[in-house]
């Protein structure tokens, strides 16, 4: 409950202060909402990696193959990263480069799947009789 206190009055004190500085610097205001937005995900450290956790335990309770896990865990990864990165952009004024980054993203995610997606038909082909 403490983090998401922390995670609020941060991001409403920010908010405040990017709509003040706005007005006035807005090459200041572009660093502000860097700061604020690496500021707040610095607060999520601890509990993300008590998610991390979790998921490794429901790993090891379930026997999923280490390659399955690695690609969940670089997939969510680029996701996050991607989804940061553009709204970034979005907020300073360039949605075409925030739309470019999400795009990528997808693409890099598509080709990160494609051993999967592989694997998945050649089971499910192996099913089907001929």
């Amino acid at each position: 409950m403490q983090i998401i206190l922390k995670l609020v009055f941060l991001g409403i004190i920010g908010t405040i202060l990017l709509v003040v500085i706005r007005e006035e610097r807005r090459d200041i205001g572009v660093i502000l909402r860097l700061a604020i937005g690496v500021a707040l995900l610095l607060l999520l450290l601890s509990p993300l990696s008590r998610v991390l956790s979790g998921v490794l335990q429901v790993v090891d309770q379930v026997k999923i193959r280490g390659l399955y896990l690695g690609l969940l865990l670089k997939v969510i990864g680029i996701a996050y990263l991607a989804t940061f990165a553009a709204h970034i952009a979005n907020d300073s004024g360039e949605a075409g480069i925030g739309w470019r980054i999400e795009v990528g993203a997808k693409i890099v995610i598509l080709a990160l799947a494609l051993p999967l997606i592989s694997a998945i038909l050649h089971t499910v082909l192996k099913m089907i009789p001929s």
